[in-house]
């Protein structure tokens, strides 16, 4: 199946890696296509099965969960846990954003990631929907993905403290349950329980990040945690943790009405680790470093051939998981196929990324504005 936009010079990347015979302009001028080709499937002297995504993947779980109570542990005993907590309690709202961006308010931030949650969800979905289910689904993404952009501990999450238009992501979830008809609730349970997951280790990374003094000890630092990982594919499934990608699967889930008692956990996880990766290719595109050991930036410390290495390794792992999907029938194998590659055109389309290249917000037009304004106010 090749699903692919060409408009102008915008090339949206949502075939197969191996349809790109059929793109050769876009195989030989465009940097990430040009990368990822030299990566084609069958290349590879790996081939996941679904068994070994899921032991692989129940294996990260249970060692992030251990280090996450750990961590908590620390957070409360440590003269650095209780110092970023006092801190906390006196920091103005401003010094909990971390966009970078230029962001000076709270409603600055949430306005723009309900942006990036409408631009997501459009490709997720394959178009754009004014209805109020979509709608509360975009707030829902919105709630998720800020966790990414502002300190927001994890106790905020669960209690409903944390709110964006006055709503927090257990009262939208509710809102969708109100208008979606007869659907499996089940779906957004996990869909908040996977949230709560992933609040712990997006507060203990931020933590991580505190200046000197405050900054979590060494044993607890959930940045360098990613470095202690034996190789790339676990790396990006406990990077996927934090990225949500999880939680919104289960969301599209419910949204498209996939069984959950037959549901394959192994599509699921691995469409949502390569959705993870398929945004570090994306950023790759701008220059923007991310995470180690997912991580494109060119480091002078190292050689050359390292980071071309770890760029090679980063693509494997990316190609497998979407090669494991390629067979996918059904409407659940598709749902999971598209998301498991979308991600791979965001540094062309989704403003976030492009901003994270310049360091500085971009105008919404009139239209889009409108729609961010619908989806902040419930409508």
């Amino acid at each position: 199946m090749i699903t692919i936009v060409m408009k102008s010079r915008t090339k949206v990347l949502e075939f197969h890696l191996g349809e790109l015979n059929l793109f050769d302009a876009a195989r030989f001028h465009d940097r990430p296509v040009r990368s990822l080709s030299q990566n084609h499937p069958g290349t590879s002297t790996q081939v996941l099965g679904r068994d070994d995504v899921l032991a692989i993947e129940t294996e990260c779980r249970r060692e992030r969960m251990l280090l996450l109570d750990r961590t908590d542990e620390a957070y409360c005993s440590s003269a650095q846990g209780r110092d970023y907590a006092s801190w906390l309690t006196t920091a103005a709202p401003a010094d909990l954003i971390c966009t970078r961006k230029g962001d000076t308010s709270l409603d600055d931030v949430h306005r723009y990631i309900v942006r990036d949650s409408v631009q997501w969800l459009t490709m997720w979905t394959a178009g754009y929907r004014k209805d109020s289910l979509w709608h509360a689904m975009a707030k829902a993404v919105a709630l998720l993905a800020v966790l990414d952009d502002i300190v927001i501990a994890p106790s905020d999450v669960a209690d409903g403290t944390h709110r964006i238009g006055g709503e927090s992501l257990g009262e939208v979830l509710d809102r969708i349950k109100l208008v979606a008809g007869d659907r499996d609730v089940r779906w957004l349970d996990e869909a908040y329980k996977e949230t709560l997951f992933s609040s712990r280790i997006q507060f203990h990374e931020k933590w991580s990040a505190a200046p000197s003094g405050m900054a979590a000890p060494s044993d607890f630092n959930a940045i360098q945690a990613y470095l202690r990982e034996p190789d790339v594919l676990r790396a990006s499934i406990t990077r996927t943790y934090a990225a949500e990608t999880l939680p919104v699967m289960y969301l599209l889930a419910y949204y498209y009405r996939i069984s959950f008692d037959e549901c394959d956990w192994a599509s699921f996880i691995a469409a949502s680790v390569a959705q993870t990766l398929g945004m570090d290719i994306s950023k790759d595109q701008h220059g923007v470093g991310v995470k180690e050991v997912t991580n494109f930036g060119e480091r002078p410390e190292e050689a050359i051939q390292g980071n071309l290495r770890r760029r090679s390794e980063i693509y494997d792992v990316f190609l497998q998981l979407a090669d494991m999907l390629r067979s996918a029938t059904g409407l659940a194998g598709l749902v999971c196929d598209r998301y498991s590659r979308v991600s791979l055109s965001y540094g062309r389309l989704v403003d976030r990324y492009i901003e994270r290249r310049d360091m500085t917000r971009l105008p919404m037009s009139a239209d889009l504005s409108l729609v961010v304004k619908e989806v902040m106010e419930g409508h």
